[in-house]
């Protein structure tokens, strides 16, 4: 093995881990704006179509692109219930389940990352490189990763037109 290639390998596991622990960070408590869940849930099914478009006649890839839309589908609703939503005076909250949140990311972060190190390598041998959607792994896990948050975004846009927001409380002390 070549230098770049040895330091390729290493560098890998530490951005694994640095995209780990940002993604915690974003995951805990949010404040829930209904323009960012409407633009998450357009950007989610714009993506998946998009995938849809490209794998187009591969049966197999469509295929693994529906079921990982349903999968994503499936355990965004199940997050949703493991979700902690508040509505307080100042504002709407929601704190995901990060278990399920970081599985679905993470996982979309590793194909990248594996197709990434293998563009290296096809490049680096002289091998032409094969279409990203050959293997069906890659459209079941956008199909996986836009079901699951195009879901989630749904429902806190279904959570919010449920709720009322609460009163703030009278500041006597507060002059006008």
């Amino acid at each position: 093995m070549e230098m770049t290639t040895l330091v390729l390998l290493l560098l890998v596991p530490l951005a694994v881990w640095r995209i780990y622990s940002r993604l915690k960070v974003v995951l805990g408590r949010t404040k829930s704006e209904l323009w960012r869940h409407y633009a998450t849930l357009a950007v989610m099914v714009g993506m998946v179509l998009a995938v849809a478009v490209q794998v187009f006649g591969n049966w197999i890839a469509m295929a693994a692109l529906a079921a990982g839309a349903v999968v994503g589908a499936l355990l965004g609703q199940r997050s949703i219930k493991r979700s902690r939503l508040e509505n307080r005076p100042d504002g709407f909250f929601y704190t995901q389940d990060r278990k399920l949140g970081l599985l679905v990311v993470m996982l979309f972060i590793s194909r990248l990352i594996h197709r990434l190190f293998e563009a290296y390598l096809h490049m680096h041998n002289g091998l032409p490189l094969t279409d990203f959607f050959d293997n069906p792994i890659s459209p079941w896990l956008f199909g996986l990763l836009g079901g699951f948050y195009g879901l989630y975004s749904w429902q806190l846009v279904q959570w919010r037109r449920t709720q009322k927001p609460v009163p703030r409380p009278i500041d006597i002390f507060d002059i006008k």
